[in-house]
């Protein structure tokens, strides 16, 4: 007989129950059971397949991996019909406990410029309330990466509730290069092509691919980038018809900071950041209208909460870099007309909007479709502007130079209108019109005309949306976006010319900002392209609301090495 010593007999007895607990502990993890839910679709018909190809990919790597059970698909359908057909914040733990899973997984498969991007959302039923929901976000930029993508994002979920690292072969770098062959976001029609003014040959950085933020259930209104809290960082504006939103960002990621409710009224067409009062704050200046009359407001951080600036504010509004004098208030009124002729320099007094001197531009032009540029170097500013049928137009000392044949920056914002007017009412034929025929006049509020200098050479470039060339503008607010591309233009002596362009965006493009460059602290910060887009649907949710999200770009040029 073998005799064991005190410490050996310890020994063991601890060996022995730790490995007893690991297996209750694996037994109890097999256990645990799965339901993932049919995905939500803003993609064209041919990407169906990815709808029930997902659930099946991530079912099978989960249950692979971490010996879980995948709860059937007819059961899971079975029961999200019964609760309705919608699976809402307060309704996802008796749902899990209907089904008899310790997870949900659920999410939303969007389509843009040829690649795909899922949002996933995971529900743990054991959770606090605080933490019961996590997001995962997988992305791919071609079809022949979508496999990867979905093995990357399970591997994800597997990492975070089931405690099993992936195999360091699956490790990959955070930001990937394209695939061999694959375009980058940006493309140029000539690659070799040097921009007209510079002499110097450049193109845009094609290492990285477009990002996107997570989706949210809002039609969007407006973009704009501001330091609003003034600690060197730009935060990310987004409006809705009802409401402004002001979000932290943290790379894909937008924390919301706080919401500005503008009340059931007055329908938000515009969103601005800019310091006008210098005190290193952006505030905020949300232009907003009913048909009939303007009802802007402005709002500024201080520091806790957002304070009024002022309300209700009679003008459409917008803050404007006028050379010579730099940014100020403009703004255009209402009167016989939804919109009348003429912008004026504005200023505030005791939370009220005052009238200064009439900007000299010409009567076609108005507060929103326009921008000053120097485009040919001479240090004397052009206007640049959008005309009534999304043309792009060029105009030097009151006198119009230059007109595309293309549309650009179309938007279906306008201000203005029949008040009763059903969306498939046709204005040219409404009867209740005044003696000018112009009472209940649309006014299209277009997207930015952002103004540049991305290559650097000192000279300005324009940076806008160009709409699909069957577009047509008879009835623009029934037009259906389904595409765009953002372009860069330079004037070459004669007209305007395009120098790059990315790829088609799928969606409706409504607003867009480029990166403030006196913002950048270092060489690695390099400039983005922000992107506000109300995306395709290709299911019923579409009846429910809109879909919107942010495409963000990295925007840099580098100088081409001389050919030997």
């Amino acid at each position: 007989m073998i005799f064991l010593n005190k410490k050996t007999q310890l020994f063991l007895v601890a060996l022995m129950f730790c490995l007893f607990w690991s297996g209750v502990t694996l037994a109890q993890e097999a256990k645990k059971s799965v339901a993932i839910l049919p995905f939500k679709l803003n993609a064209p018909p041919d990407k169906a397949y990815l709808k029930e190809g997902l659930r099946d990919m991530l079912g099978s790597r989960i249950t692979s991996e971490t010996g879980s059970a995948i709860v059937p698909k007819a059961k899971v359908d079975a029961a999200l019909q019964g609760s309705g057909g919608t699976l809402l914040a307060q309704n996802m733990g008796p749902y899990a406990k209907k089904v008899g899973a310790d997870y949900l997984v659920f999410g939303t498969i969007t389509a843009l410029g040829g690649g795909i991007s899922i949002d996933t959302k995971v529900f743990s039923a054991g959770a606090s309330a605080d933490q019961a929901v996590q997001t995962f976000l997988g992305s791919a930029t071609a079809n022949e990466q979508i496999m990867g993508a979905i093995d990357s994002l399970s591997w994800d979920i597997i990492e975070k509730y089931f405690n099993k690292k992936r195999p360091a072969s699956l490790v990959v770098a955070t930001q990937a290069a394209p695939a061999k062959g694959q375009p980058s976001g940006f493309t140029t029609a000539h690659p070799d092509k040097t921009f007209m003014s510079s002499g110097g040959g450049f193109s845009i950085r094609g290492g990285r691919n477009f990002v996107k933020t997570r989706n949210f259930d809002m039609t969007v209104t407006g973009i704009d980038l501001g330091d609003i809290d003034g600690d060197g960082t730009e935060e990310i504006v987004l409006a809705n018809r009802t409401e402004v939103q002001v979000f932290h960002r943290d790379g894909t990621r937008l924390n919301i900071i706080d919401t500005i409710d503008m009340g059931n009224r007055y329908i938000v067409h515009n969103v601005n950041c800019a310091d006008l009062n210098g005190n290193g704050r952006d505030e905020i200046y949300i232009s907003a209208a009913d048909p009939k009359i303007p009802g802007s407001r402005a709002v500024e951080w201080d520091g806790k909460q957002f304070v009024e600036l002022f309300r209700e504010a009679r003008w459409y509004i917008k803050p404007v870099n006028i050379p010579s004098i730099g940014e100020v208030l403009v703004g255009q009124s209402t009167g016989l007309l939804p919109v009348e002729p003429g912008l004026y320099q504005l200023s505030i007094k005791d939370k009220v909007l005052v009238r200064q001197e009439r900007l000299p531009i010409p009567s076609e032009v108005n507060v929103f479709n326009f921008a000053y540029a120097d485009l040919d170097g001479d240090g004397k500013h052009e206007i640049v502007a959008i005309d009534e049928s999304s043309k792009l137009m060029v105009i030097k000392s009151g006198s119009k130079i230059w007109k595309s044949a293309e549309r650009f920056a179309g938007t279906k914002r306008y201000l203005g209108g029949d008040p009763n007017m059903m969306e498939v009412t046709n204005p040219l034929t409404n009867d209740e019109v005044d003696g000018i025929g112009e009472k209940y006049k649309e006014t299209y509020v277009p997207s930015r005309i952002l103004i540049s200098d991305v290559d650097h050479d000192g000279v300005d470039d324009i940076i806008l949306n160009r709409n699909p060339e069957t577009l047509t503008t008879i009835v623009p607010r029934l037009i259906q976006y389904q595409s765009g591309t953002m372009v860069g233009l330079k004037w070459n002596g004669i007209g305007l010319e395009e120098l790059w362009r990315t790829r088609k965006i799928d969606g409706y493009v409504v607003d867009y900002q480029v990166k403030s460059q006196v913002m950048k602290t270092g060489p690695e910060n390099e400039d983005e392209l922000f992107i506000g887009l109300i995306l395709n649907t290709g299911t019923l949710d579409a009846l429910v609301g809109d879909k919107s999200t942010v495409v963000i770009y990295p925007f840099q040029f580098e100088l081409q090495e001389e050919k030997q």
